[in-house]
């Protein structure tokens, strides 16, 4: 559905913007690659299972301890990890050793290498670098969600949280949802556009996608429009927008300065109170509609209480109880928002510096759905041009910030071999100043615990 959300977007933003594109002209390559294809890490004997090659982990590049932690915090690289991990890919790549007290990490700067890892992990994701968000349930007595439960409860949480989701013919469902926070987004940018000193051009579209996505992903959990496309934006909505941005900046030095610290300095307490605000946000939203659904049974019996919509559906049937979606969907809420709306962004990015593909894909589009029709979600099938461009985008720009994989065995990466007492880390960053990619993955050891695989995709 956010790719249909996606496809609508576009036949109206290029409606609205025909005059920099010809129409008709057709798109002869795809967006260039970012990065090229890493021959190191696909030589024989690289890959897991062929022990003839194995190397000693004394061969690979170390960075030392005092160098990193200089230029984390006196050179300001703490709030910009992307850089500082594009500096390491140029001087180590594909693979080198830097430390962090105690842990020894082994970063790999190779998409193919992040795969042989991928391939090696269990069943069951542990997300080793959650214990702050999860110090903060703790604190405020919540139950953990999707990102910071973990093992076979965190499956059966995934299994009830999927249904009425992740199926396309489930997504289907919001088509009319999708459409209506569209409709307003439209209104929104047209009156934007109106008072722009030009009379044509949006300051700053990244955050009304952030906001357009918050309208549509809240309107689809939630049921609630929360007036993010209005003149006037709520003052509860902006809060909690700016929450989001408090609590992740914070949280990268609560993860680097010791526990000491937190009475001390603001860091910690400005952490806890962005998720205060973001639980409280959702909260609210929940309330209303086990409110709502009360007096449906009040007034009507079980027989007469009609699904709507995700929050209605989990709650009235069984699959979660108030207090689990409490704990839940905030953190869907916070994983939907950045997701879509920093897809739209780069999409309509490097759109707009190919105006031929630009111009294929408005033709496809408008062929499919012609001008005032309103799509549905079996238009897609027959866009593969828009399809391309957002699996393309999300090649480039990978939209998940944090995600973990436990691995219980021990893994081999480029004829490496890594004992089972070791907790790896992925990342995947970009250069913005060149637009290009960097795939870079990182292995904690750590003694005497399990193996965990977390990936950070990218910092914003």
């Amino acid at each position: 559905m956010a790719a249909l959300g996606c496809a609508r977007l576009r036949w109206a933003l290029r409606g609205a913007g025909r005059g920099l594109c010809p129409h008709g002209a057709r798109a002869k390559g795809a967006i260039p690659a970012a990065f090229p294809v890493d021959k190191a890490a696909e030589a024989p004997g690289a890959g897991p299972g062929d022990r003839r090659r194995l190397r000693s982990l004394e061969e690979i590049p170390r960075l030392g301890q005092l160098r990193f932690l200089f230029q984390l915090f006196a050179q300001g690289y703490a709030l910009k990890l992307h850089k500082l991990q594009v500096l390491y890919k140029a001087k180590f790549s594909p693979m080198w050793i830097s430390n962090m007290g105690p842990q020894m990490h082994v970063n790999l700067a190779s998409a193919p290498l992040v795969e042989q890892v991928m391939r090696q992990e269990g069943k069951y994701p542990v997300r080793n670098d959650m214990e702050l968000w999860k110090e903060h349930r703790d604190l405020q007595d919540l139950t953990y969600g999707p990102f910071t439960t973990e093992g076979h409860h965190w499956y059966q949480l995934r299994q009830a949280l999927n249904q009425r989701m992740l199926k396309p013919a489930e997504a289907a469902l919001y088509t009319d949802a999708f459409n209506e926070v569209i409709d307003d987004f439209m209104i929104r940018l047209d009156q934007l556009r109106a008072e722009s000193a030009s009379g044509n051009q949006v300051s700053d579209m990244a955050q009304l996608f952030y906001y357009f996505a918050l309208e549509a992903i809240c309107y689809i959990l939630f049921e609630k429009r929360i007036g993010c496309l209005e003149r006037s934006i709520p003052e509860e909505t902006v809060t909690f927008v700016t929450s989001i941005g408090l609590m992740f900046q914070n949280s990268l030095y609560a993860t680097f300065l010791p526990k000491w610290t937190r009475s001390v300095l603001p860091f910690w307490k400005r952490y806890l109170d962005g998720w205060n605000v973001i639980f409280s946000f959702g909260k609210k939203l929940i309330d209303e509609k086990v409110k709502e659904v009360e007096t449906q049974l009040l007034v009507a019996g079980p027989d007469g209480v009609q699904v709507s919509g995700y929050l209605h559906f989990l709650l009235t049937s069984g699959q979660l109880s108030p207090r689990e979606a409490m704990g839940s969907l905030p953190e869907l809420l916070m994983a939907g928002v950045d997701t879509t709306s920093n897809t739209l962004t780069w999409a309509l990015y490097h759109l707009s510096k190919h105006p031929e593909i630009q111009a294929a894909l408005h033709e496809e589009v408008v062929g499919v759905v012609p001008a005032g029709q309103v799509p549905q979600h079996k238009d897609f099938a027959h866009m593969p041009l828009l399809k391309a461009v957002l699996k393309e985008t999300l090649r480039l720009y990978p939209v998940v910030p944090t995600n973990s994989r436990i691995v219980e065995k021990e893994t081999e990466v480029d004829g490496f071999l890594f004992p089972k007492n070791l907790i790896q880390k992925y990342q995947v960053v970009l250069a913005p100043e060149t637009g290009e990619v960097k795939s870079v993955a990182r292995i904690v050891l750590v003694p005497n615990k399990k193996v965990g695989l977390q990936f950070l995709q990218r910092q914003c």
